[in-house]
C-alpha cells in the first residue's frame, strides 16, 4: 500500500486527470475539459484506483459516483499542484524575463486558417518572442492584456471598440451553404437563402454570438424560419451530419475554406450572409517591433487570401 502511494504521488499527470474528473463530476465532462477522449480518461482513472487498491468511483447508471477517499484524494492533492505551479512560474519568469511575449486572441477559423501564415514571418524576424493564443469565441467576457484581438462584427450592428485599441477593418467573410456532395445543391453554382427554408439544419453555435447573428438576420431577411435538426458544441460532430446528407449548415467563407472530405459549400444568394473581420491592436504596444511585423503580415495574409 505504501508503494502504490508513492507511485501515485509521483504520477501527476494522472492525478490531474482525477482532480478534473471529481471537479466536473463525469467522466465525459472532464474529458472535454482536457481536450481529451472519455475512453483516455476512463483508462488513466481505472489505472489510478488499482494503483490506489481501493475504490475511489462506483458505476452509477452511465456514470459515476465520487467515493469519499476519491473526494479526499482530489481534495488532499490541491497542495501538490499549489507547490508546483509556483515553481513553474519560478522558472517560467526566469527564462522569461527578457523575452517578449505577444498575446492574441482570436476565433477558431481564424486561427486555424490564417494565423499560422501570420506568424510565420514575425518568428523569423523575432526568433525569441512567445505567441500566447486565446480562442475568443464563444467566451461571454472579453480576453484580457491581448496585444491583438481578432473579432468578429454584424455589419447591422455598427463598429465595435475596445478600449485603449485601434480597430481595423481586415476583410468582410461572405457565407455559404455547406451541403454532402450528394445533396441536390452539391452541383450548383450558387442557392438562394429562401430555398433553404425547408431543409434540414444543423447549428453549432449555441452561444448566439455574431456568427449566428449573421445567419438569423439572413433568415429574417428571407422570411424563412430555419428546421433546426440538430444542434452540437462540436464542429466536427456538425459536419459529420451534413455529410451524412442528414441535414445542411451555413458558414462563413473562412470556415468553409478547408472542408473534410464529402462536403460541398455552395454560394448563397438573395441575401447573402456577411460578417466582417477586425483587428483590434492594443495602443502601448502598437509601436513594438514584433507588433509592427505582426500587423503588416497580416494585411499580406489577408490579401493573399482574399485573391485566391
Amino acid at each position: 500500500m505504501i508503494i502504490g502511494y508513492a507511485e501515485i504521488m509521483w504520477d501527476l499527470h494522472r492525478l490531474r486527470i482525477w482532480r478534473a474528473v471529481v471537479a466536473t463530476g463525469s467522466v465525459v465532462a472532464a474529458a472535454k475539459s482536457l481536450n481529451y477522449t472519455p475512453a483516455t480518461v476512463s483508462q488513466h482513472i481505472t489505472t489510478l484506483q488499482k494503483v490506489v487498491g481501493a475504490p475511489l468511483y462506483r458505476r452509477s447508471g452511465r456514470g459515476i459516483e465520487i467515493t469519499e477517499l476519491g473526494k479526499r484524494l482530489a481534495e488532499e492533492s490541491a497542495d501538490v499542484f499549489t507547490g508546483l505551479g509556483r515553481l513553474d512560474s519560478l522558472i517560467d519568469s526566469h527564462r522569461t524575463v527578457n523575452r517578449p511575449r505577444m498575446r492574441i486572441a482570436a476565433f477558431t477559423s481564424f486561427n486555424a486558417r490564417l494565423l499560422p501564415d501570420i506568424i510565420g514571418p514575425v518568428a523569423g524576424e523575432h526568433p525569441d518572442l512567445r505567441f500566447d493564443i486565446q480562442l475568443n469565441e464563444p467566451a461571454k467576457v472579453r480576453r484580457s492584456h491581448c496585444t491583438v484581438e481578432v473579432r468578429n462584427e454584424v455589419p447591422q450592428e455598427g463598429e465595435t471598440s475596445l478600449p485603449g485599441m485601434t480597430r481595423t477593418v481586415l476583410f468582410d467573410d461572405d457565407y455559404r451553404v455547406v451541403v454532402s456532395k450528394h445533396h441536390e445543391y452539391a452541383g450548383r453554382s450558387s442557392v438562394p437563402f429562401k430555398d433553404l427554408e425547408n431543409q434540414r439544419w444543423v447549428d453549432y453555435d449555441l452561444w448566439s454570438g455574431p456568427t449566428s447573428k449573421v445567419v438569423d438576420l439572413a433568415c429574417a431577411a428571407a422570411g424563412i424560419t430555419p428546421r433546426t435538426f440538430a444542434a452540437s458544441e462540436d464542429e466536427f460532430a456538425a459536419l459529420a451530419l451534413v455529410a451524412a446528407n442528414l441535414a445542411i449548415t451555413v458558414l462563413p467563407g473562412l470556415s468553409a475554406a478547408q472542408l473534410p472530405h464529402g462536403l460541398v459549400a455552395v454560394d448563397l444568394t438573395d441575401p447573402v450572409p456577411l460578417r466582417r473581420v477586425v483587428m483590434h491592436v492594443r495602443d502601448r504596444e502598437a509601436h513594438l517591433p514584433h507588433v509592427r511585423a505582426f500587423v503588416t503580415a497580416a494585411e499580406t495574409v489577408v490579401a493573399d487570401y482574399l485573391g485566391r
